[in-house]
């Protein structure tokens, strides 16, 4: 994804990356209560694609994907997430493409990027996914990466 394609309320922002993971709800609780303490409106972002994303609720398995459902369906999931981890208002983005990607796009614009230690991988014993170790290589605006999720 191209960061010019990127919602322009991104552009300086304060951004937290989620996906449901234990980790990426304590990041998005770390980042919150840092927004507050800086009195900053925090962004909520999550990345979605018809690989790693979640079909629609009801879905036939055999219907063809629509990106229309499934971005309704992302943004339900996020709204949810968000829901059940702040109080605080914030801004909620769901965007489609591949999750290195669109992140470092988003990391090329936002002021700073909150990410959680470890996603949904295969490998649980890793103290870092390789996500979070892309963007702390990678991004162009400092990276958090918020502690273990257990």
């Amino acid at each position: 994804m191209d960061a010019d394609a990127l919602p322009q309320d991104l552009t300086g922002a304060l951004v937290v990356a989620v996906e449901d993971s234990p980790a990426a709800r304590k990041a998005l609780r770390w980042a919150a209560a840092l927004a507050t303490a800086l009195d900053r409106p925090l962004h909520v972002v999550t990345v979605w694609n018809f690989v790693r994303g979640h079909a629609p609720q009801g879905e036939h398995p055999d219907a063809a994907p629509s990106a229309e459902r499934w971005q309704a369906e992302a943004e339900r999931r996020l709204q949810t997430l968000v829901a059940e981890e702040v109080t605080t208002p914030v801004q909620q983005v769901a965007l489609h493409g591949n999750t290195v990607p669109t992140l470092l796009a988003v990391a090329a614009v936002a002021d700073h990027l909150v990410v959680g230690s470890r996603g949904r991988g295969g490998f649980a014993g890793l103290m870092l996914g390789s996500t979070s170790d892309q963007l702390v290589r990678y991004a162009a605006c400092p990276v958090t990466v918020a502690g273990r999720g257990e």
